[in-house]
C-alpha cells in the first residue's frame, strides 16, 4: 500500500515529500484502525469500512470527501465546533495531538489521492487484519507493538543499510532498559548494580522518589521502541499499580521522556506509539468523555543529534542562563492544549528556545575568547633561558580552530537574530531547561544507528572527524580504518548525559577489539563506570537484522572505584555471564568478556614478540571487476592466463578446496603483461570503462589486478578473513604456485615451505586459535573477522618458524594424520602455560 501510493503520486513531487506524505496519510488511518477497536468510531466496529464503501459507490472522492472531514474537521475539533456535516458522522471523539493537523507538505502540494489507491489501500492492507490496542494477548491480531516492524518494513534494504535503521527486538529493549535504571538507582542508592537492577525488575516502591524529575534522552528515537519501553517501565516505577493507567502514562511523557530523530517518518511512528500507548489504557466508554490526546511535536523533535557545528569549538555541553522552571512550565502548557491556544504557547516556546539558544553563543563567545586568551599566554611564556617560546605548532592549530569557532558562534548569533529561529537543532537550545537544571539528562538510551565510514557523504565524515575525538581516534588511512556512526553517538551520547547520569546503548559488537575504537575505550575504561558490557552474538532474543552483532553498554558518567566488577551479560539466554574487573580494561589494547583468568593469560602471552614484529599480514588478490575476470574466464583464456581463485571459503585447516577459474594477466611475478592474446585484450577492451572505473586503478594496462605479488609468492600461509576460527593452510607445493588468493583471505609469504608449515602449523594450535577469537570482531552465525591487525597481533616467540617439531606435525597433518593433540600440547608448553591455562583459553574458543 505504502509503495503503490507513493507511485500514484505526480513524479514532480521530490521523492522523500512523496513518501513523507505517503506515511502521513498511512499512519492517520492506521491510527482511525485502533480507535475503531476501541469503539471510539461512532461505536460502530465495521465504521471504516462501511464509509469507504459509501464514498466509492457513490463516485465521490475517499480523501476529499472522507478522511478530510474525519482528520480536520472532526478528530482535530471539539464537538462543539463541528459543522452539522461534520457531526452527521456520530460519536467520534475529539483526539488532538498533531496528528489530525493539516502537515505543511500537504498544504504545499494540494494533492488529492486517487479512489483506486485508496481502495487497493483499504481492501489489501487494513480489511485484511483485525487490529487491538491491547499488546500479547492475540497473536493474529495487529497490535501497537508492530509499528517498529512497519518502519522497517516501508523502507529500502539501501535506505536501512545507509541509515542504519533496525529494528530492536521488544525484549532486548526492555533488558537494556532495566540495567540502565538499575545502574541509575545504583548511582543514587549507594549499592551494588545487581541489587539495584533486581530491584529495578520487581519495581521496587523504595526507589519511587528517584524518578519524580528523572529524564531520559532517545538521540536517535527510531520507530520509538525505547521511549515506548521507558514510558511503560518509568509509569510503573513511580506510581506502582497505578502505572497501568492512562493518567499516568500523560503525567510520565509530560515531565520524563524526550527524544530526536533525523527522518521525518521515524519521528511520526514514534509519536504514533506513544499516542497509542495511552489509548490503550484509556477506559472504554462514551467517546464524549476521551480526553484529548497530548501534543508531543515538543518532546519528540525532528533534528540530527550529531550536527553540532559549536561544540567542536568550545567542547561539552553548555548550560544555558534560563529560568529552567519557567520553561518547562512552557513545554507541559504546549504538551496539553490544543485548538488555537496551542498555537500561541507554540510559539512563546519558540521564542524561549531562541532565546536559551542566544544565552548559549554568549557564553560560547566568552569561553572561546578565554581560551584564546589562555593559548597567547602560553605563547608567552618564558623558556629555561629567558627567551620567550612564541606559539609552537600545537598552539597555532588551537588558535585557528578557537578563531574558527569564533566567527562559527558569530555567523549563527547573527543568523538567530535576522530569521528569529533555530538554525539547527540545538539540545541545549531546544530543551534548555534540562541543560540548566541539571547539566544533562540524566538518562540517555537507544539503539543509535549503525552506519560504516563508506556510506557517509564527504562532508558528513569531515564534520564527525572535526566534532568528535573518538572519531578521529582510529589513525589509520582507508574505510578499513573508519568508525561506524555509533562510536560519534557514543561520544555524544556521553556529552548529554548529566554528571552521575548513565548512557546505555546498542552499539556494534566490534567497538570492543576494532582498532578504531581504541580512543573510545582507553576514555570509557580511564573515565567512566561500566555497569554492563554484555557481547549479544549468542543471545537468544537479541536477534538484528544488520550485518554484526549487537554490544549492550551501560556507562556511569563517574570515575570508577577501584575495584569496580563490570557484569558480562544481560541475563538469560546463552549469554556468557559472569563480571570482569574494570582495571583490567584500562590495560587492554582490546577488550575480551572473558572474565579475569583469560585475562591473565592473554596478558601474559602478549609479552611475547608478536607475528607483525617479523612477518607481514596482506590480504589477498583485489580484481576491482569480479564479473569480468572470474566469471567468463574460461570463455576467453586458457592454459598461462588462468589461474585457480581462492575464497575465503575455500579455505580450512590444512586443506584448500579447488576454487574456481580466473583470468591472470600476469607475469610470474603478478605484474601486467604488456601484451595479451587477441581475444583476450578484446575481452578486456569490451570491458574497459568498468576497469578503469576501479577504485584502485590508476594507470596503465586496463587489465591490471591489485596486490598480485605476494598472492603468487612460492611459500604462502592463508586462512579467511571470515571464519569460525582462525585455520591456516600452507600453500609450498610447484602445482600450487597456480592458486591465488582473493582478498576474502589473507596471506603471509615466507622464504622457505618448511616455515611456512610451522606457521601454519602454529596458527592451528588450539591456544592460538583461542586467543584469536578472543578479541576478533564478531559477525553473523558464530563467525568472527581474522584480519590483518588482529593476526599480525598474536604472540610468535623466537624460533618458532624454525621448530623441526612444529615442521614435523605440520607435515603429517597436510598427510591426513591426526595431530591436534600433540600439536596442542606442544604449543602450550612453548607458550609455558599450565592446565588451568588452557582451560581459561578454551573457553573462548
Amino acid at each position: 500500500g505504502y509503495s503503490k501510493m507513493v507511485d500514484a503520486m505526480a513524479p514532480t513531487i521530490p521523492i522523500r515529500d512523496r513518501r513523507h506524505i505517503a506515511l502521513l496519510q498511512l499512519s492517520r488511518v492506521l491510527f482511525l484502525y485502533f480507535v475503531q477497536a476501541k469503539g471510539w468510531l461512532d461505536g460502530r466496529e465495521d465504521f471504516l469500512r462501511t464509509e469507504v464503501d459509501r464514498c466509492l459507490a457513490s463516485k465521490r472522492s475517499v480523501q476529499r470527501h472522507l478522511l478530510h472531514p474525519l482528520f480536520f474537521g472532526i478528530l482535530n475539533r471539539p464537538v462543539a465546533a463541528r459543522s452539522a456535516s461534520a457531526r452527521n458522522y456520530g460519536r467520534i471523539p475529539f483526539l488532538n495531538g498533531g496528528l489530525f493537523s493539516p502537515h505543511f507538505l500537504e498544504r504545499r502540494h494540494k494533492l488529492v489521492i486517487a479512489n483506486a489507491c485508496w481502495r487497493d489501500v483499504f481492501d489489501d492492507v487494513f480489511e485484511r487484519y483485525r487490529f487491538t490496542v491491547t499488546e500479547g494477548v492475540d497473536p493474529h491480531t495487529i497490535a501497537p507493538d508492530m509499528l517498529g516492524r512497519v518502519f522497517e518494513g516501508l523502507m529500502q534494504s539501501g535506505e536501512r543499510k545507509s541509515t542504519g535503521s533496525y529494528y530492536t527486538p521488544a525484549s532486548l529493549v526492555d533488558e537494556l532498559l532495566h540495567h540502565s535504571f538499575g545502574a541509575f538507582a545504583a548511582s543514587r542508592m549507594g549499592i551494588d548494580h545487581a541489587s539495584a537492577t533486581a530491584m529495578i525488575r520487581e519495581r521496587s516502591p523504595d526507589l519511587r522518589r528517584l524518578w519524580t524529575d528523572v529524564t531520559v534522552l532517545d538521540p536517535a528515537a527510531g520507530s520509538g521502541a525505547f521511549l515506548l519501553g521507558a514510558l511503560t517501565l518509568l509509569a510503573e516505577l513511580r506510581f506502582g499499580d497505578r502505572g497501568h493507567t492512562a493518567a499516568a502514562r500523560r503525567r510520565i511523557l509530560r515531565r520524563h521522556l524526550f527524544g530526536v530523530d533525523k527522518d521525518p517518518m521515524a519521528v511520526r511512528l514514534a509519536e504514533l506509539r506513544l499516542w497509542l500507548a495511552i489509548v490503550a489504557l484509556e477506559k472504554d466508554g462514551p467517546s464524549n468523555r476521551v480526553r484529548p490526546l497530548p501534543n508531543l511535536d515538543c518532546l519528540v523533535r525532528q533534528g540530527d543529534s550529531l550536527r553540532d557545528p559549536l561544540g567542536a569549538a568550545y567542547g561539552s555541553p553548555l548550560s544555558p542562563q534560563i529560568d529552567a522552571q519557567a520553561h518547562a512550565k512552557l513545554r507541559r502548557q504546549v504538551f496539553e492544549s490544543h485548538s488555537t491556544i496551542k498555537a500561541t504557547h507554540a510559539r512563546r516556546l519558540r521564542a524561549a528556545e531562541v532565546e536559551a539558544t542566544r544565552t548559549c553563543l554568549t557564553t560560547a563567545e566568552a569561553r572561546l575568547r578565554r581560551m584564546l586568551a589562555e593559548c597567547k599566554v602560553q605563547a608567552g611564556d618564558r623558556s629555561l633561558f629567558g627567551e620567550r617560546r612564541g606559539p609552537d605548532e600545537s598552539i597555532r592549530k588551537r588558535v585557528t580552530r578557537i578563531r574558527d569557532g569564533l566567527r562559527t558562534v558569530q555567523r549563527y548569533r547573527r543568523k538567530l537574530d535576522r530569521e528569529g529561529s533555530l538554525p539547527w537543532f540545538h539540545f541545549e537550545g531546544h530543551f534548555p531547561d534540562v541543560f540548566a537544571r541539571g547539566g544533562g539528562f540524566d538518562l540517555v538510551v537507544g539503539n543509535p544507528p549503525w552506519v560504516r565510514a563508506e556510506e557517509l557523504n564527504r562532508d558528513e565524515r569531515r564534520h564527525l572527524k572535526e566534532r568528535y575525538t573518538w572519531w578521529r581516534g582510529s589513525g589509520g588511512t582507508g574505510y578499513a580504518h573508519q568508525p561506524d556512526l555509533a562510536l560519534a553517538f557514543l561520544e555524544r551520547g556521553l556529552e548529554l548525559t548529566a554528571p552521575n547520569g548513565v548512557l546505555g546503548f546498542l552499539v556494534p559488537a566490534k567497538l570492543l577489539t576494532t582498532g578504531y575504537a581504541k580512543t573510545a575505550r582507553v576514555e570509557l575504561a580511564r573515565t567512566t563506570t561500566l555497569h554492563v558490557l554484555a557481547d549479544l552474538s549468542d543471545a537468544r532474543g537479541a536477534s538484528f537484522e544488520a550485518t554484526t552483532y549487537p554490544l549492550a553498554i551501560v556507562v556511569g558518567k563517574r570515575a570508577p572505584p577501584d575495584d569496580h566488577q563490570v557484569q558480562t551479560s544481560l541475563g538469560g539466554g546463552s549469554q556468557r555471564s559472569g563480571t570482569i574487573a574494570q582495571r583490567y580494561l584500562k590495560q587492554a589494547m582490546r577488550w575480551s568478556l572473558a572474565g579475569d583468568a583469560s585475562q591473565r593469560v592473554a596478558d601474559r602471552l602478549g609479552e611475547y614478540p608478536k607475528v607483525e614484529g617479523c612477518l607481514t599480514c596482506r590480504l589477498g588478490v583485489k580484481t576491482g571487476a569480479n564479473r569480468v575476470f572470474l566469471q567468463a574466464a574460461t570463455d576467453v583464456a586458457r592454459g598461462r592466463f588462468l589461474r585457480r581463485a581462492i575464497r575465503g571459503r575455500d579455505v580450512s585447516a590444512w586443506q584448500v578446496a579447488d576454487g574456481i577459474p580466473m583470468l591472470w594477466p600476469c607475469d610470474e611475478g603478478g605484474r601486467p603483461l604488456e601484451r595479451l592474446p587477441d581475444a583476450l585484450k578484446r575481452h578486456f577492451d569490451r570491458h574497459a570503462r568498468v576497469l578503469r572505473a576501479r577504485a584502485d586503478f590508476r594507470r596503465g594496462a586496463v587489465w591490471q589486478l591489485f596486490r598480485t605479488g605476494p598472492a603468487s609468492a612460492a611459500h604462502r600461509v592463508v586462512w579467511a578473513d571470515l571464519a569460525r576460527r582462525l585455520e591456516a593452510v600452507p600453500l609450498t607445493e610447484p602445482e600450487q604456485r597456480d592458486v591465488i588468493p582473493l582478498n576474502s583471505c589473507y596471506l603471509i609469504v615466507l622464504p622457505s615451505a618448511n616455515q611456512a608449515v610451522a606457521l601454519a602449523a602454529w596458527f592451528n594450535s588450539t591456544p592460538i586459535r583461542s586467543l584469536a577469537r578472543r578479541t576478533a570482531d564478531v559477525a553473523r552465525g558464530g563467525y568472527a573477522r581474522f584480519n590483518a591487525a588482529l593476526v599480525g597481533g598474536l604472540p610468535l616467540p623466537a624460533g618458532v618458524l624454525d621448530d623441526p617439531t612444529l615442521q614435523r606435525l605440520g607435515r603429517r597433518a597436510l598427510a591426513g594424520v591426526a595431530v591436534q593433540q600433540a600439536l596442542d600440547q606442544y604449543v602450550a608448553q612453548s607458550l609455558m602455560l599450565g592446565e588451568s591455562d588452557r582451560r581459561a583459553l578454551e573457553r573462548l574458543d
